[in-house]
């Protein structure tokens, strides 16, 4: 169960650094909606969610290398949101964002912002 942003932003950056989403994606309801400008189009339950984001784990492990995810805080299109700043193999250069939405216990929605 998540009540937060925050402990949805924390769930997030923790599978991220991981490179373990299991635990993050219990934490979805069953209908949440992930958009990111990387993904064609808008995946609309947990379960694809959960194989998009497993390939995307299992690619970044092949490519060997390292991902940042670190809790922010938006400060232009949402300030003071609860978000995560995503970095790749440099850790001072921020590639995305992820913010949440999150209802009845569960992240009812997380978009990537490029």
């Amino acid at each position: 169960m998540v009540k937060t942003e925050l402990e949805a932003a924390y769930a997030y950056a923790r599978a991220m650094n991981r490179l373990d989403c299991s635990e993050f994606i219990e934490l979805l309801a069953p209908n949440a909606h992930y958009a990111s400008m990387w993904v064609f189009e808008e995946l609309e339950n947990k379960d694809a969610i959960s194989d998009y984001l497993t390939k995307k784990i299992e690619a970044v492990k092949k490519e060997e290398f390292r991902v940042y995810a670190e809790l922010a805080k938006a400060t232009i299109s949402f300030p003071g949101k609860d978000c995560v700043a995503i970095a790749q193999k440099n850790k001072k250069v921020v590639i995305g964002v992820v913010t949440f939405e999150v209802s009845e216990g569960y992240i009812q929605r997380f978009d990537m912002c490029i």
